[in-house]
């Protein structure tokens, strides 16, 4: 039987990445696909300071699925994630081993990673008014982007493509299937440990959640990973706030009653999409984006370090208000702590201020040049050690970001 623990993928502790059944045999990596001929350049020095809309405005949840521990690729909807069900006193854990894959919507789902966001998308709102949306990204290639306006020096590629008037940014590893190196630490044991699934969505593996976001001027959709909900974090009361503030329409006929009832709507129906491998079925509950946590394990010899501090650029990219923070001593978590992380992300947010606004312009550079392309299509690249960002054609073959079906709806939205 499936344990209703949590199973992760993102690396929470010293590298893991973990997946549940989701891993390959050890052995070596796959090569890199090969580059494209550079289209240009952009260098850190062109990214221009004035652009005055950097800071991220009427956040909304929009959409979330989970993947399911099935041998066909099959996610649930809206899903839920696993709640924080913490151990009464502290218990030795098992060091983490293995190989886990590094993203897991291609792992899972390589044809096309970003179907199933679209899709829960929209099994929650048919008319979605895609038109409006500049970027559809997730926390990896936001992240990679936003390092690079921060002259922080990290290798990193991933393919752009527009469908219709939307730039799509697509991650790209050197396969689907590659994984993390050198697995180490608790970032495995301990969530399973410390949260768990709750019955209507046992057999679940990963809970990714779609918000939506206006940044610069763009209308952002992104994807990211959400490691925990706490359950003493919601009520009725803000969950009716929490929809009528996430809604990205304003349907006279859709009340926030049938809005809950879709979402927590526990019922199972399983189908397929045409001609896809990706089966979707309907379960789960809406949890609001102001429950959600991230989830890191430290040794308590770093305990001084500023841990909070740095993950702020993803929490502030995923717009995550929580974070857990677990200390351990050789495997036992003496010291765990649950950190409302929203006032440090203002002051990040602000002390940033340049650094933002040099990402806002990246942005909006990447988006023009996209739509520029007669294909629409290009390879974002860039090498550790070189100050310049590459904009490049695609190397080799790369899928696109949607399956026929979903990318017409999309436009037809549009």
């Amino acid at each position: 039987m499936q344990s209703p623990r949590a199973r992760y993928r993102r690396s929470r502790g010293g590298g893991v990445e973990r997946n549940g059944p989701w891993r390959r045999p050890e052995g070596t990596q796959p090569p890199s696909p090969r580059l494209g001929p550079v289209l240009a350049s952009i260098e850190h020095n062109d990214l221009d300071l004035s652009e005055d809309n950097w800071k991220i405005t009427d956040v909304r949840d929009i959409a979330s699925y989970n993947w399911l521990n099935r041998k066909t690729a099959t996610v649930m909807i809206p899903g839920k994630p696993p709640a924080w069900t913490p151990l009464p006193k502290p218990t030795k854990l098992k060091e983490d081993a293995g190989q886990y894959f590094r993203d897991q919507n291609a792992a899972r789902y390589p044809s096309h990673p970003f179907q199933p966001a679209i899709e829960a998308v929209f099994e929650q709102y048919p008319d979605f008014p895609a038109a409006k949306v500049d970027i559809v990204g997730c926390g990896s290639t936001l992240g990679n982007l936003l390092r690079f306006a921060r002259n922080i020096d990290k290798r990193f590629r991933f393919v752009v493509q527009c469908v219709g008037k939307t730039v799509f940014l697509i991650r790209r590893e050197n396969s689907p299937t590659q994984t993390i190196a050198d697995v180490r630490g608790y970032g495995h044991t301990f969530p399973e440990t410390y949260t768990t699934w709750d019955p209507d969505v046992q057999g679940s593996e990963s809970h990714q959640r779609i918000i939506q976001y206006s940044l610069g001027g763009l209308n952002c959709l992104v994807r990211f990973e959400g490691d925990g909900y706490h359950p003493d974090l919601i009520d009725q009361k803000a969950l009716g706030e929490d929809v009528r503030k996430r809604r990205p329409t304003d349907k006279a006929e859709e009340t926030i009653d049938q809005l809950l009832c879709a979402f927590n709507d526990a019922s199972v129906s399983s189908y397929r999409s045409s001609g896809k491998a990706l089966t979707k079925e309907t379960g789960g509950g809406y949890i609001p984006q102001a429950a959600i946590f991230d989830l890191k394990t430290r040794s308590i010899r770093r305990k001084e370090q500023d841990f909070l501090w740095e993950e702020m650029p993803r929490l502030w990219i995923a717009q995550i208000p929580n974070m857990v923070l677990a200390f351990h001593r050789s495997g036992t978590f003496e010291e765990i702590h649950k950190i409302d992380a929203r006032e440090t992300a203002k002051k990040w947010e602000t002390e940033e201020e340049h650094n933002l606004r040099r990402f806002v312009a990246l942005l909006k550079m990447v988006v023009a040049f996209a739509r520029g392309q007669p294909d629409g299509r290009l390879e974002v690249f860039h090498d550790e050690g070189s100050p310049i960002l590459d904009l490049r054609e695609v190397g080799d073959n790369f899928n696109n970001a949607l399956p026929e079906e979903v990318e017409d709806r999309w436009i037809l939205n549009s």
